[in-house]
């Protein structure tokens, strides 16, 4: 350890010791987002995507043959939301509201799990015409994904806004997942996520950024 006082032929050896410590401590406590790899952040991004689609299976397509990965595409999804055969919505002489909960909690690739949780209220006059802005709450715990382990921080939200016509969606549909994430061991730190989903009647995109690096895929 060196001291305050030092005589001058010291003074060189000391300062080039606290300079070395200073920069090895550089990244003490702190995160670096980019060392999370593309492969990573990519896995990251679908984990989310795969439980929104998980929990929106749940809850709209009832009666529907859930594959072995657990969930639906997203936009095969949506178009079983019906409002004029859901026992969800009732009817007054100013048209229906609709309300749709979403709750849901699932594994995580290698441990931990994923929630989702919220509604959609649909309000729709008498010819089916309505629309919905909700806003959907993605939480990790301990949710085990490409050797990183995450929780939210403090979550991701889930905005949306669906237009309907006659009963049935209007397309495409688009939602947004922001808001932050920890990440442990190796590396450790917390990051923000920015992905768009655009849902059309037979497709689904994915788009944006997760801690600091673009993503892309279908949903």
């Amino acid at each position: 350890m060196c001291r305050l006082r030092f005589s001058h032929s010291n003074k060189s050896v000391c300062i080039a010791a606290a300079v070395s410590a200073v920069l090895l401590c550089t990244s003490c406590g702190s995160s670096n987002n980019n060392s999370i790899s593309n492969a990573q952040t990519q896995a990251i991004s679908q984990e989310f995507v795969s439980a929104v689609q998980s929990a929106m299976t749940n809850s709209f397509a009832v009666g529907a043959t859930v594959p072995a990965a657990g969930h639906e595409s997203l936009s095969k999804i949506l178009r079983e939301v019906r409002p004029d055969t859901s026992s969800g919505c009732t009817t007054d002489g100013n048209g229906q509201s609709c309300n749709f909960p979403i709750s849901y909690t699932g594994p995580c690739p290698s441990g931990g799990t994923i929630s989702v949780s919220g509604d959609f209220d649909l309000m729709l006059n008498n010819s089916g015409d309505g629309s919905d802005s909700s806003t959907l709450t993605v939480t990790p715990s301990n949710c085990v994904v490409s050797n990183l382990t995450l929780n939210g921080d403090p979550n991701i939200m889930l905005s949306t806004t669906l237009n309907l016509a006659n009963n049935a969606l209007s397309y495409p549909v688009t939602m947004t997942e922001t808001g932050g994430i920890s990440y442990e061991p190796h590396p450790s730190g917390s990051c923000t996520m920015n992905v768009s989903l655009t849902i059309g009647r037979s497709s689904c995109s994915v788009s944006g950024n997760v801690c600091g690096q673009s993503v892309s895929g279908n949903c």
